[in-house]
């Protein structure tokens, strides 16, 4: 009788040091790889991509740049250059500049040069942000430029559409630096503290010979890692600010296991030197801020999710700044996602209406309070009336990627709704059409927002939406067809006919269909006569 063997396991690293694993090469060439189809339905992104938290970067920035004014009047007269790093599908650039362009105009501050750079290490992401029509706008006017950038290397940055290379002579002011959901998928170190003892963890990857094609993994979810530690003695990164950290860690810590983000702090290091030790930089992410979040760890989780990410140091970050000549805030601990504002040149507390705004922004109510808020909402829509539904849209400043969750919910209750709160969302989906940024295999909002004007019987606002719509959901049986009820209504026979036709070709087993063409075309002959 032969014996049935299962998987083999497939040995592929022993013992490597963490920031060195095969684990980060196989990041990268997901991301290549993928392109912007990583954003759909793969990597989460939504909790940085929000007009939310871009509304706080956005306040955070404006004040920023006019205290840097009032203490560098010349300042007025150089551009300030925003570089996103990590910017993927460029949903939360798309928020930025809306909300930067409106804050500027609102304050009479036209007058300010800003360059916001869209970055990241693939070009095929790039391309897609070209060809945008959201950022279209923006582009014109010279607002937003594109930039290859690989925080882990120190090659230059030079802005596509410009050709302005960022270096000592361009940046008179400031750089100021947004990394949302990157610093937690960039190389780390990994260590351990035992009885008094500093350790690094050397990381073992192996996998089932299944999930192998041409000698490297096919899913990362299915790679299994193992630790092995090893005792360090002197100096380990020979950085007297990293050592310092790892030196406090040992003293400090009692029993646990950490990442050390040192793919971080050479990116940090490299936009120091090219700005002038100047540097402001907001980051948003999963992490640990404080010594005490950082004791009685276990060995470093791995979360995946088409690519993978780790928890982020920020408490060592805001060491790094604080021991090289800079500050950071903060957020306090609590749960979700952190939010850190870190600066090099400049202490905050100097700048008063930005370390106000932090205080608002950042310490007061945050992007992880607001999307812990949302969460509860969102599981329990289904028990909310439209007034409750519209103060949360209205608090998510019309956030398209929460009304699609709503709109079942929304359409349902209209009929037994107030008309003060329906003439409320009636006059803001203006608001949540403008913030439209269109991604690929996603609902359209503009076809939603039809819906809503053509189930409170405003046909014709219905058929605008309906229409721009077009360009995005193609030929669709739905869309024809609601045009044509709408078009019916408003009393233009002849066109709705047409697209009743068009979609009765797209669902020819339509029977509803069948009979409204018969209805019209019964209609339009009894005027003829």
């Amino acid at each position: 009788m032969k014996q049935e063997t299962g998987p083999r396991r497939v040995l592929i690293e022993k013992h490597k040091k963490f920031s060195e694993s095969a684990l980060w090469r196989l990041q990268r060439e997901y991301f290549d790889q993928a392109g912007i189809d990583a954003w759909v339905n793969q990597v989460p992104f939504y909790i940085t991509s929000n007009p939310f938290i871009a509304t706080c970067y956005a306040k955070l920035v404006i004040a920023f740049i006019r205290d840097w004014i009032k203490k560098n009047p010349d300042a007025k007269n150089h551009p300030f250059y925003i570089l996103e790093l990590g910017t993927g599908s460029g949903r939360f650039s798309f928020f930025m500049l809306k909300i930067l362009q409106e804050l500027l105009q609102g304050l009479g501050l036209e007058e300010i040069q800003l360059v916001y750079i869209m970055s990241d290490f693939t070009k095929n992401n790039i391309k897609y942000w070209e060809d945008h029509p959201a950022l279209k706008p923006y582009l014109e006017k010279g607002l937003v430029d594109f930039a290859i950038y690989d925080m882990e290397s120190d090659r230059s940055i030079t802005l596509f559409k410009k050709n302005i290379q960022l270096n000592t002579e361009t940046l008179v002011n400031p750089l100021t630096v947004f990394a949302n959901y990157i610093f937690d998928t960039v190389s780390h170190d990994s260590f351990a503290i035992r009885e008094g003892k500093l350790y690094e963890l050397l990381i073992s990857l192996s996998t089932d010979d299944t999930n192998m094609k041409n000698n490297r993994p096919i899913n990362m979810e299915k790679i299994n890692t193992d630790y092995h530690i090893n005792e360090i003695h002197g100096s380990y990164y020979h950085d007297p600010h990293l050592d310092a950290i790892l030196e406090t860690y040992k003293n400090t810590l009692k029993e646990t296991s950490f990442l050390f983000p040192v793919g971080t702090f050479r990116a940090i290091k490299y936009l120091k030197k090219l700005a002038h030790d100047k540097l402001f930089i907001i980051s948003t992410d999963k992490g640990y801020s404080t010594l005490e979040t950082l004791d009685h760890l276990g060995h470093p989780s791995i979360s995946f999710h088409g690519s993978f990410s780790m928890m982020v140091n920020f408490h060592a970050i805001a060491e790094y700044f604080k021991t090289s000549g800079g500050g950071a805030c903060l957020q306090t601990t609590r749960k979700g996602i952190k939010t850190s504002v870190f600066s090099s040149g400049f202490d905050l507390k100097d700048m008063p209406e930005t370390y106000m705004t932090i205080q608002e922004r950042v310490e007061g109510y945050s992007p992880g309070d607001y999307f812990i808020l949302h969460r509860r909402i969102s599981d329990s829509f289904q028990e909310c009336n439209l007034d409750t539904l519209a103060s949360h849209m209205q608090m998510a400043l019309w956030d398209p990627h929460i009304y699609l969750k709503l709109t079942n919910r929304i359409n349902a209750i209209l009929g037994e709704s107030d008309k003060e709160t329906i003439d409320f969302m009636a006059a803001n989906m203006k608001n949540l059409a403008a913030n439209y940024y269109y991604m690929p295999k996603s609902e359209c909002i503009l076809f939603e927002i039809g819906v809503f004007f053509h189930a409170i019987k405003n046909y014709q606002q219905a058929l605008d939406y309906y229409k721009q719509a077009m360009p995005y959901v193609g030929e669709q049986f739905g869309l024809y067809y609601n045009m044509a009820l709408c078009l019916h209504h408003s009393d233009a026979q002849e066109e709705a006919l047409i697209y009743f036709k068009k979609a009765l070709e797209l669902d020819k087993e339509s029977k509803e269909t069948e009979e409204w063409i018969t209805f019209i075309e019964k209609k339009l002959s009894e005027q003829k006569t």
